[in-house]
């Protein structure tokens, strides 16, 4: 085991880790108010029956 070996994944491995702490700031940059670990029920709809679902889907299709 000598450094050659490990050089590239470890660079790699920084490169990756700095990608990742740039799109966190990034996202929280966006919107601040908003929390990253929220359930995200906000922007979903309820549940529909199979009849709702068809009608909407048929709705679509046309």
């Amino acid at each position: 085991m000598d450094v050659k070996t490990w050089i590239f994944p470890t660079i790699c491995f920084v490169l990756f880790c700095y990608a990742m702490v740039f799109v966190g700031i990034f996202t929280y940059h966006i919107n601040p108010n908003v929390s990253l670990f929220q359930s995200g029920s906000q922007g979903q709809k309820g549940t529909t029956d199979i009849e709702g679902f068809q009608r909407e889907l048929n709705r679509v299709v046309k």
